[in-house]
């Protein structure tokens, strides 16, 4: 959901263009607006603009998100129309920079991707990715479109189902990562949502450990340094 004629759309369109001659798929829409950003809106819309199935299974994502085929078997297998809601807890990676320091470059990205406490962590306050039948969603009465920019509206819609007759699923999935990448929190967000924002970009560089040989880097150097002349 882009504005036409701004360099975002022509990329995204470039890459839909891209895939469709790659892989011949052609089922996708590429929804125009001019509207102020609102990620619930734009996930509202795509979800509402869907006319084919009253039940297609939608899977809400973020583009920093990478997902492999066995998630997407348990998103089908946690997910019952008007039964279950799925809101798994991926595994948020750890600035690369700082995780690999040692090193002159990081690994690869797909040897990146590993579950290690000193890599990344559970990212269990986070209710972005969620798997649900579109009529669920309809029923619920989808996103709370009053709210704008980032932020909240994933969680308004989890307690939403929390305090329906549905049952929400919530487990780890091994298979759902959130790619590290700078975070800018914005001036003009409301002090909760920056808080929150903020909240996130510290605990997303380096483990409580990693963060703590930093900190006393010096430190532990003049103690090595010591060490080293003693013997």
């Amino acid at each position: 959901m882009w504005q036409p004629a701004t360099e975002e759309y022509r990329q995204v369109k470039a890459v839909l263009d891209q895939t469709t001659r790659e892989t011949r798929f052609r089922n996708f829409t590429l929804i125009q607006m001019n509207e102020e950003f609102s990620r619930g809106r734009g996930l509202e819309v795509g979800a509402r603009a869907w006319k084919r199935s009253q039940n297609a299974l939608l899977f809400f994502c973020d583009v920093d998100i990478l997902f492999t085929p066995d998630f997407l078997t348990s998103c089908r297998l946690n997910t019952q129309p008007g039964k279950t809601v799925y809101y798994p807890v991926l595994f948020s990676q750890y600035n690369p920079a700082l995780i690999y320091s040692n090193l002159t470059h990081p690994p690869p990205v797909e040897q990146q991707l590993v579950i290690q406490k000193e890599t990344g962590f559970w990212r269990d306050f986070g209710f972005g990715m969620t798997c649900q039948y579109r009529s669920d969603f309809l029923n619920i009465g989808g996103f709370d479109r009053s709210i704008k920019g980032w932020g909240l509206e994933d969680v308004h819609l989890y307690r939403k189902y929390l305090h329906s007759k549905l049952m929400v699923v919530r487990s780890p999935s091994r298979g759902l990562f959130h790619f590290w990448h700078e975070k800018h929190c914005a001036d003009e967000l409301t002090p909760d949502k920056y808080k929150m924002c903020m909240q996130t970009k510290a605990m997303s560089e380096a483990s409580h450990g990693r963060l703590g040989e930093l900190f006393f880097k010096k430190q532990i150097e003049d103690h090595l340094r010591a060490q080293k002349q003693r013997s």
